[in-house]
């Protein structure tokens, strides 16, 4: 599929799996194209006087259980298509783990390393009035995407309530703690990951001392799941960032690896400057100097890929030799990737179940943030267990009764939980 883009590979997963449900018409129509596409211009006065727009979305892909939610990214390549299919996955995502919220996605195209601070929360402040008829606590909840963090998330916040003069603290959520932020949201998307594969791998039957795991992308989440695997007695055998990575067939301690990339700027600090090498003292640690590309082909039992989109394709998935691919990126497998590791007995534990910690852990903020409450750890901890551990035996329990991927049986639970919302609201 040569031109394929985000959207559409979200339709091939989503017809395939429509043809397996006895759908009517009227049925298959809400998942067609999302409810709403709003289209803006976010203008500011850059610092030298001079100004600058940009194009911005909110793309609302299906309300029926509740406030559409999901993030919003600051990125060049943040184009209608991309929002409109995160959008879309954010929908199945929430019905999947049945947490009462809708799917959205919010998107600036723009480039964030390009702006002072001072812009930076220009822009933020701009978007919110830019979409302030779409976005409420009860219609829809914007939260951290790529490239935007707590302190945008509380301009937004401060924005919004400015504007509507209220106090609207579950309005945003992945805020900073001190304003209306809950404890447990930053390691969320990862220890969620953790808890279905912890459980995965019990019901497998498997020892995690005898497990290889390579992960592509050292960011929040990939670092995050680096850890708690590591301390879980995994072995993890390569990790990477967007400079390349590194691989030790012996394993490699993620802590270490943090500290270097943190001093350095690049998981691989410990042993190159840029992309200079020290060869003779990797070879010494058995470490080896590998590509993203590269990572995805090492020999390790749980591949999990935590960076980008689109990455397992049709040209390298035969040699991919991990018996499971763990999806911690948005959409980092296209379909054609999809057939390819299923005809070779790859499982595959989708993005919409794997990396959903991350939109339950907001929907515990927004609950706090309607409540008036905090939280402790404990409970944030213990709620999240329970909610993506649901999630997960209802994803199995349909893999195994309708002879289904995960992926598919993902999309099934989570259509299924939708159309029951909109026949409750008779909207069908």
């Amino acid at each position: 599929m040569p031109n394929s883009t985000p959207y559409s590979r979200f339709q091939t997963v989503l017809d395939d799996v429509l043809s397996k449900l006895s759908l009517s018409d009227e049925q298959k129509k809400w998942f067609a194209q999302p409810q709403f596409i709003h289209k803006k211009e976010v203008s500011i006065k850059k610092d030298d006087g001079s100004d600058v727009s940009f194009p911005a979305f909110r793309v609302q892909f299906n309300n029926a259980r509740g406030p559409f939610k999901g993030g919003i990214r600051f990125h060049p390549e943040a184009d209608e298509e991309e929002v409109k299919a995160l959008a879309a996955l954010m929908s199945i995502k929430t019905a999947v783990v049945n947490i009462p919220f809708g799917g959205g996605k919010g998107g600036v195209q723009c480039n964030p390393k390009e702006l002072s601070k001072g812009e930076l929360q220009k822009v933020s402040r701009a978007y919110v009035r830019a979409m302030l008829d779409s976005i409420g606590p009860d219609i829809d909840c914007p939260a951290p995407d790529v490239n935007t963090t707590p302190a945008i998330m509380a301009w937004m916040r401060d924005e919004y309530e400015m504007a509507t003069k209220s106090y609207s603290p579950a309005v945003i959520t992945g805020k900073p703690l001190s304003y209306g932020g809950s404890l447990g949201r930053e390691a969320a998307t990862a220890k969620g990951g953790f808890f279905i594969l912890q459980e995965l791998i019990n019901r497998e039957a498997m020892d995690p001392s005898e497990l290889k795991v390579a992960i592509q992308g050292f960011g929040n989440a990939g670092a995050n799941m680096a850890n708690f695997l590591h301390s879980a007695g995994y072995t993890v055998v390569a990790v990477s960032d967007s400079q390349g990575g590194i691989y030790s067939p012996e394993g490699i301690d993620p802590v270490r690896i943090q500290k270097y990339k943190q001093k350095t700027g690049q998981v691989a600090g410990e042993y190159c400057e840029g992309s200079v090498c020290d060869i003779e003292r990797m070879k010494m640690d058995g470490v080896s100097h590998v590509t993203n590309e590269q990572l995805l082909e090492l020999p390790c039992d749980i591949l999990i890929p935590a960076a980008l989109d689109n990455v397992i394709t049709e040209v390298n998935a035969r040699k991919i030799q991990a018996q499971f691919i763990f999806e911690l990126a948005n959409g980092p497998t296209t379909p054609e990737a999809d057939a390819i590791l299923e005809e070779r007995g790859i499982k595959v534990i989708p993005d919409v179940l794997a990396n959903a910690g991350g939109v339950t852990v907001s929907y515990f903020e927004w609950t706090q943030g309607k409540s008036g409450g905090m939280w402790t750890a404990e409970r944030v901890d213990s709620e999240l267990k329970r909610i993506i551990l649901d999630g997960y035996k209802a994803v199995r329990r349909e893999a195994r009764r309708e002879s289904m991927t995960y992926r598919q049986a993902a999309f099934s639970v989570g259509i299924k939980r939708m159309l029951e919302a909109m026949e409750v609201r008779g909207w069908l």
